[in-house]
């Protein structure tokens, strides 16, 4: 299948907690927004659509690339990290289109425990949104 777009942006996140094998919640990253460039693949070149990212944890300790399948929210995404990621809302700011939500990130060396985080991503080109609506990736509120 061949890519019908490539749109670039920014990626911001930042932490909010953690749990380890259904156990109460607890803070191991600090909360500060981490900024990164990323692309949106509507879709890449396997038919998927997906977020790729050079993603890093708040504590710098885990790195790696990220291809995050938006259609499958179970995590995915590399070999070390797995990232799911969900939209729940849009908006625009300063004509940018600025997606926001949240995901879960997982990492292979602690299997037992996952982070939650917030994002913002915010993209130059707002043809993305019809694109995420088309393919039920966000939903418009009734």
């Amino acid at each position: 299948m061949e890519i019908n777009s490539i749109f670039y942006g920014t990626f911001h996140y930042n932490y909010i907690e953690s749990g380890y094998n259904e156990q109460d919640f607890n803070k191991v990253y600090n909360n500060s927004t981490i900024s990164i460039e990323c692309c949106l693949k509507l879709p890449n070149e396997n038919g998927k659509f997906v977020l790729e990212l050079d993603f890093e944890t708040p504590d710098k300790k885990h790195k790696g690339f990220i291809s995050s399948d938006l259609k499958n929210i179970v995590v995915n995404g590399s070999d070390d990290l797995f990232l799911g990621i969900h939209f729940k809302e849009h908006l625009f700011e300063s004509s940018k289109l600025v997606l926001k939500g949240d995901f879960v990130l997982e990492i292979n060396e602690e299997m037992d425990g996952y982070h939650f985080f917030h994002f913002k991503l915010d993209i130059e080109n707002e043809n993305v949104l019809s694109i995420l609506i088309k393919e039920n990736l966000l939903r418009l509120e009734d």
